[in-house]
């Protein structure tokens, strides 16, 4: 198990994180969690998923935090589509932030921050699969 890489800040995108632990995903939740608002959001890449023919992963994994309200968003993606918690969304939209690109998610349910590190920790640790501790729908558009 190789894990995942991770990029969150600008410096990410020429060196990403390294996550290959349960301890490593805890220090990236605490890092979005007292991060600044422009840097709320991390995109992950398994390293043990085949990457299609171009080197380009064929999959993405999405975890925000919004540390005021102590919840977060996370998505996936793969050749089925895009995929956010199934359920209500409290909110029209939310809007998180990756390394200062924003990104909006139409009534996307929030999750508890617990809720969202434990999915990071499944699809890190199963080897980039979708998580199974959360019911998914497609992501509304």
């Amino acid at each position: 198990m190789r894990g995942a890489e991770a990029v969150f800040q600008e410096e990410h995108h020429e060196k990403p994180l390294v996550l290959g632990s349960e301890d490593a995903v805890d220090r990236l939740i605490e890092a979005l969690v007292a991060g600044h608002p422009s840097h709320n959001m991390a995109r992950l890449f398994s390293l043990d998923r085949t990457p299609v023919p171009a080197e380009f992963p064929e999959h993405e994994f999405l975890v925000g935090i919004d540390p005021e309200e102590q919840v977060g968003i996370v998505a996936f993606a793969d050749a089925d589509g895009w995929f956010v918690p199934s359920g209500t969304a409290e909110k029209e939209y939310v809007t998180y932030t990756l390394a200062t690109y924003p990104r909006e998610f139409w009534k996307s349910p929030e999750i508890p921050v617990d809720l969202a590190r434990q999915a990071v920790k499944e699809f890190v640790l199963s080897g980039g699969l979708r998580p199974t501790c959360i019911e998914w729908q497609e992501e509304p558009r």
